[in-house]
């Protein structure tokens, strides 16, 4: 059974998805980061670590969102 989502819920889910997505390439291009290389830079590897942290402070802070959102929808149907 699908449920149907608010247009609060369906904006966030697209926010989820945005990040999951930027999540999921920065830790492919982390595992492969020397692919190709000999070496690489400790800058480099520590800016793509930072963005990966962002992207996950990022996606904690819209999972608490989306709970929030979740029981307001659910309490407004009671």
């Amino acid at each position: 059974m699908k449920k149907n989502l608010t247009p609060e819920l369906q904006s966030l889910k697209e926010e989820f998805d945005f990040l999951n997505k930027k999540i999921g390439e920065l830790k492919w291009k982390e595992a492969t980061i020397f692919y190709g290389k000999i070496g690489i830079s400790q800058n480099e590897l520590d800016l793509l670590e930072d963005r990966i942290n962002i992207y996950t402070d990022s996606m904690n802070l819209l999972l608490e969102t989306i709970r929030n959102q979740v029981k307001q929808a659910n309490n407004t149907k009671e």
